[in-house]
């Protein structure tokens, strides 16, 4: 029994056709509008959603119009669908759906793409304004005349013929004045002509770069403090050459050796490549063309992949291609060949978008909210890249995350005693106090040593108190809430000295630490 198309919901991942040539997805963008022309043209605070099974034996107009009513949606003069042609965008690739034709090309679209994209016009924008918005491009503009320029000879040849005509009919006593009686202007006693049957410029009188005009107009004995300074004419080799920049040693070797270096903090959100530009490192490379990848939604695979040499191909026998290579010079990698066109079509499955991936992208925002729970991770992935990752992949990538930003407890715990003894030999007076108890955790067999209290001063700020400091001393405690320690203490004096303890006890009505 045939499936209807239905709407996907959120969190659910794609269906998988398994070579069906039958069945295919539609991507609808709703609830915004289009703004700009040409090539600005975009779609801007839409939503996307996705309905899976369609079938293009029973795909029609119909259920287009069935999918935008189920978004909640009027059928209005004012609405209109547009299909954006697959390997295109809504700058070149929109065509509007009105007929039955316009299915029967999306259904032979559907044989070699199993995602079609639908954009909803809600205003008649395209309509309006545009009237390009068709399979084969916009209308061609109509032809231009433009004015052709006479060659020298050319326009002496005509002005001495009309002097000579002019010439003659001055002796028969025809007055130049009047025109002809077929309404053909002719030339004045003044010499002009009334009609532009050639259109001559005067920059062709000019000889030299127009120095003839300069000569014939300009008055070099006026001191009017207006002509430039007489300059001397060096040579070519005199005006190009270097070796008498008198630069030092150091400025030779920076000007030698300066690269456009890759800026990860600034670049590694939309990383843009070209030739001449370094890398630290093999690594720094490698997240550079994972972040390329999934920021472009292509597929890119490294060939070569060597801490010396990484060179990148696009799929499909597409044109991008990058080789990067080490340089002694600069003891990093060095891009030596780019090409940044891509024939290629977008996709949405990438095999780069992985875990660590993630995790470095999103380390900031795990910063600011920790307890973020993996649906609002999911919703700013998609808003981010248009790609939702598994349940599996968001876990791995949060714990990977929080890991980073809390570190590892035991390595932590067993760094703490050669911390305080670096301190005892480095800092002399610094005072360093552990005590651990031995505590066996639930299903484990042997006991381990865990921290019971701990108290530490360093010499440095007891003798700066002493010495600079009124003698007021503050006791204020805090609690350690699972990994971390909140800080109780608000305020700016010195602090001393720091010590942990187990838990608070009350004696006599008064606080005090055990």
């Amino acid at each position: 029994m045939e499936e209807n198309p239905r709407l996907r919901l959120w969190k659910v991942d794609p269906p998988d056709y398994g070579g069906n040539p039958d069945l295919f997805t539609v991507q609808i963008v709703h609830n915004g509008f289009f703004c700009g022309l040409g090539t600005n043209l975009t779609y801007i605070e839409g939503t996307v959603d996705y309905y899976d099974n369609c079938n293009v034996d029973t795909w029609s107009l119909l259920w287009i119009k069935d999918f935008v009513r189920e978004l909640g949606h009027e059928l209005t003069d004012r609405l209109h669908i547009y299909w954006c042609l697959p390997g295109k965008d809504a700058t070149d690739g929109l065509l509007c759906i009105e007929k039955d034709a316009d299915i029967v090309q999306m259904i032979e679209a559907a044989a070699d793409h199993k995602e079609l994209c639908l954009m909803v016009d809600h205003t008649n924008f395209l309509k309006q304004l545009r009237d390009d918005v068709v399979l084969n491009g916009g209308l061609s503009l109509p032809p231009v005349i433009s004015p052709k320029k006479i060659p020298k000879s050319v326009s002496e040849a005509s002005s001495s013929h009309t002097r000579a005509a002019a010439h003659e009919d001055e002796e028969q006593g025809v007055d130049t004045e009047l025109c002809h009686s077929d309404g053909e202007a002719v030339v004045d006693a003044d010499g002009e002509e009334d009609t532009d049957s050639e259109f001559y410029d005067s920059e062709w009188d000019a000889e030299d770069g127009d120095d003839d005009i300069f000569e014939s107009q300009v008055d070099r004995e006026v001191n009017d403090h207006n002509e430039p300074m007489a300059v001397t004419d060096l040579e070519d080799d005199a005006t190009t050459g270097d070796e008498d920049l008198n630069l030092t040693i150091e400025e030779e070797e920076y000007l030698k050796y300066r690269f456009s270096e890759f800026n990860p903090e600034v670049g590694m959100d939309s990383p843009e490549f070209k030739t001449g530009m370094v890398f630290a490192n093999a690594t720094e490379l490698r997240h550079a063309l994972a972040a390329y990848s999934i920021r472009n939604r292509v597929k890119i695979k490294k060939t070569r992949n060597e801490a010396s040499r990484i060179n990148a191909v696009c799929e499909n026998g597409c044109t991008w291609m990058l080789r990067a290579s080490s340089d002694s010079r600069k003891e990093a990698l060095t891009v030596r060949a780019y090409s940044a066109k891509h024939t290629c079509e977008s996709t949405f499955e990438l095999k780069a978008l992985t875990a660590p991936f993630l995790t470095r992208y999103f380390l900031n925002e795990f910063r600011d909210n920790q307890k973020m729970d993996l649906a609002t991770f999911a919703a700013k992935i998609e808003r981010e890249f248009n790609m939702s990752p598994n349940r599996w992949k968001l876990t791995r990538a949060r714990n990977m995350a929080l890991t980073i930003i809390h570190g590892d407890e035991a390595v932590q715990f067993s760094s703490l005693k050669d911390y305080g003894q670096e301190l005892r030999t480095s800092n002399p007076g610094f005072k360093f106090f552990m005590l651990t108890t031995p505590s066996k955790a639930h299903g484990e067999e042997e006991a381990k040593e865990h921290l019971s209290t701990l108290y530490w001063s360093y010499d440095a700020c007891t003798r700066g108190f002493l010495k600079g400091c009124r003698p007021f001393i503050c006791i204020d405690g805090c609690h350690i809430k699972t990994r971390l320690v909140k800080s109780g203490a608000d305020h700016l004096e010195t602090e001393t000295r720091w010590s942990l303890v187990q838990a608070e006890q009350y004696c006599n009505g008064t606080q005090s630490k055990s």
